[in-house]
C-alpha cells in the first residue's frame, strides 16, 4: 500500500498532530510502506525531521497562530505530485490549505480519500473572540469531510461531538505513548536543582502557551495555591505560544518558565516533576498529558474534551471541573500529598502501558485498506 499525506502541521512545528505524525512514519517505514507527507516549510529544520518523507510548500505565517504555516498549493502541482507517487490511499490531516489542495487533487484522480480531526476549532473560536465566524466554520467543515470514506477522531468525546453536528462515516484513531522516549528513568536531580526545585513540590505544564489551553484559570490557582502552601511548590511551564510573554509580565510566585524542551529534554522535563497540570478542556486527545502519565505523573486534567477517555478521578488522575480555578487549586493541594501521589501514579503508569503505537495504527491501517477497495461516490470540491 502507497499513503499520501496533506497536513498544514509538520515538523519541526511541535504539536500533537506532528509527534503523531511523526511516529506513524517510523511505524509505516518499519512495515516498509511507502509514504509522503506534504506539508508547509517553515524556513528550517531540525533533528525530528531527520528521514521523513516530505514534500514542503512555501507559505505565511497566519496572524492568529504565528507558529503556523498557511501554504497554497496549485491543483495542477498538487495532481501532478500525486500522479507521479501513485498512492492507493490520500490521508488528509487537516481542513485547510494543504488540506484543500489534497482533497481537490485527489477527487480528481479518483483516489479515495481518508481524513481525520484533530482541533475543536469552534472552542478556539471561543477564545479569541472570533464565535461570529462559527456558523460558516461548521458549513466548511461539514461540506469538507463529506467527501472522506472515513472520518477518523482521536476520542470518544469528538466523535461524539461530530455525529452531533452531523458529521458521517466516523471512526476512531486514538493516540499511542512511546514507552522508550517518555518514562521515570529520565528524571534528573540535576535539572531540580538548576531550576531551584530541590525541596518543592513540582507542577508541570507542557504544551502551547495560549490561553484556550485553560492557562487563565491555571493563573488564578497558582496565585490560590501560592497563598496558602507557597514555601512548599513550584510550577514549570513548558513551551512556547501567543500568551508567554504576558505570563511571564504577571510575576508570578513560585513559577520558573522553562521554554519549549524536545528530545532528552522534555522527557527529563516530565520525569522530573512530582505532578502534572493540564487545565485544557479544548484538547481531541491531549496527548501531553498521556506523555506525563508515562513518565509517572500524577496529573491533575480537567472534565472536557477527549482527555475524559482514559482519565478517570480519583483513579488514574485527579479530574476538575473545566474552567473552574477553585476545582483545580483544590486537586493541586490534594497533590501535596505523597500518599496521594503515588497511588495516582501507578494507575497512570498502568494506563500508559495499555497505550501501544502499533495497536493504535494497526487499527488506523485497517480504515486505509477498508478505504482503498471501497467505491467512493466521488464529487468536485
Amino acid at each position: 500500500m502507497r499513503i499520501a499525506f496533506f497536513t498544514d502541521t509538520f515538523y519541526p512545528q511541535i504539536n500533537g498532530v506532528s509527534n503523531t505524525l511523526s511516529y506513524l512514519s517510523r511505524y509505516l517505514r518499519k512495515k516498509k510502506i511507502e509514504h509522503v507527507f506534504f506539508a508547509p516549510d517553515y524556513g528550517f529544520e531540525s533533528a525530528d525531521c531527520e528521514g521523513l518523507p516530505v514534500t514542503r510548500f512555501k507559505g505565511f505565517c497566519p496572524v492568529i497562530y504565528p507558529e503556523c504555516r498557511i501554504a497554497f498549493v496549485p491543483l495542477k502541482r498538487a495532481t501532478e505530485l500525486l500522479t507521479e507517487f501513485a498512492p492507493d490511499v490520500v490521508h488528509i490531516v487537516t481542513e485547510a490549505s494543504m488540506g484543500l489542495a489534497g482533497l481537490r487533487a485527489a477527487t480528481a484522480l479518483g483516489i479515495p480519500v481518508v481524513m481525520s480531526y484533530h482541533t475543536n476549532f469552534d472552542q478556539y473560536l471561543h477564545f479569541y473572540h472570533l464565535t461570529y465566524f462559527s456558523q460558516a466554520l461548521w458549513s466548511y467543515m461539514k461540506w469538507f469531510h463529506s467527501f472522506a470514506l472515513a472520518n477518523l477522531c482521536p476520542s470518544r468525546d469528538t466523535l461524539e461531538s461530530m455525529r452531533e453536528r452531523g458529521f458521517q462515516n466516523l471512526g476512531i484513531w486514538s493516540r499511542g505513548i512511546d514507552l522508550e522516549r517518555f518514562g521515570p528513568s529520565h528524571f534528573s536531580p540535576e535539572l531540580r536543582a538548576r531550576l531551584g526545585a530541590r525541596d518543592k513540590t513540582v507542577f508541570l505544564y507542557v504544551g502551547r502557551v495560549s490561553v484556550e489551553k485553560g492557562l487563565d484559570v491555571l493563573i488564578r490557582s497558582i496565585r490560590s495555591v501560592s497563598g496558602v502552601r507557597g514555601d512548599e511548590v513550584q510550577f514549570w511551564i513548558t513551551g512556547d505560544g501567543p500568551y508567554l510573554n504576558e505570563m511571564k509580565a504577571m510575576d508570578l510566585p513560585n513559577v520558573v518558565f522553562t521554554g519549549e524542551k524536545r528530545g532528552e529534554e522534555l522527557a527529563q522535563v516530565y520525569a522530573s516533576a512530582d505532578a502534572f497540570v493540564f487545565p485544557s478542556g479544548t484538547e481531541t486527545f491531549g496527548n501531553v498529558l498521556l506523555e506525563a502519565m508515562a513518565s509517572g505523573l500524577p496529573a491533575v486534567c480537567t472534565d472536557s474534551g477527549g482527555v475524559t477517555d482514559y482519565t478517570a478521578d480519583r483513579e488514574n488522575a485527579l479530574v476538575c471541573r473545566y474552567r473552574d480555578p477553585d476545582s483545580l487549586s483544590r486537586a493541586i493541594l490534594d497533590l501535596l500529598d505523597p500518599a496521594l501521589r503515588s497511588r495516582i501514579r501507578h494507575q497512570a503508569l498502568r494506563t500508559a502501558k495499555e497505550k501501544s503505537w502499533d495497536s493504535v495504527f494497526g487499527t488506523l491501517m485497517g480504515h486505509y485498506e477498508a478505504a482503498r477497495i471501497s467505491q467512493p461516490m466521488y464529487r468536485n470540491p
